[in-house]
């Protein structure tokens, strides 16, 4: 009679190995970062998107009460909004062979947030509009609504 030289085999406790457990953790670790790396960009693109509805309302503003007298349109002037603080408004005037052509000139009106929430040099939003020529140009605006 011949008898295998094996060791009876151990039924395995049931629970988790320290591999297991260290793997399972990196996972979950890198899930929750992917997690608040995402909010942060969605809160971060929300605050851009607000500041550009905000902008677009003043920019609104602006134009319904330029658009009422059109020979007192600003044109390279630039000025303080009142409310909200810290806003800032801007025109220019572009150069545009079309236009001129037509005896109009293109007036660019940008529109900026507060310094402290600028994500760079550009506006938040800027227009053009095309407005017949104007002989004199201001140089300085007046503090807007």
């Amino acid at each position: 009679m011949c008898r295998s030289l094996r060791r009876p085999s151990r039924p395995r406790k049931p629970g988790v190995t320290l591999v297991e457990t260290l793997v399972g953790t990196a996972l979950l670790g890198s899930l929750l970062v992917s997690i608040l790396m995402g909010v942060s960009r969605l809160e971060a693109q929300a605050g851009r998107a607000e500041r550009r509805v905000t902008a677009c309302r003043i920019a609104d503003r602006l134009l319904e009460t330029w658009w009422a007298n059109q020979e007192a349109f600003p044109r390279n002037a630039r000025g303080r909004i009142r409310s909200p603080r810290g806003w800032q408004w801007r025109t220019q005037v572009v150069e545009n062979e079309s236009a001129q052509a037509l005896d109009g000139e293109v007036v660019a009106v940008e529109v900026y947030g507060p310094p402290q929430e600028r994500q760079g040099p550009d506006p938040d939003v800027r227009v053009e509009l095309i407005l017949p020529e104007e002989e004199h140009v201001p140089e300085t605006g007046t503090d807007a609504r």
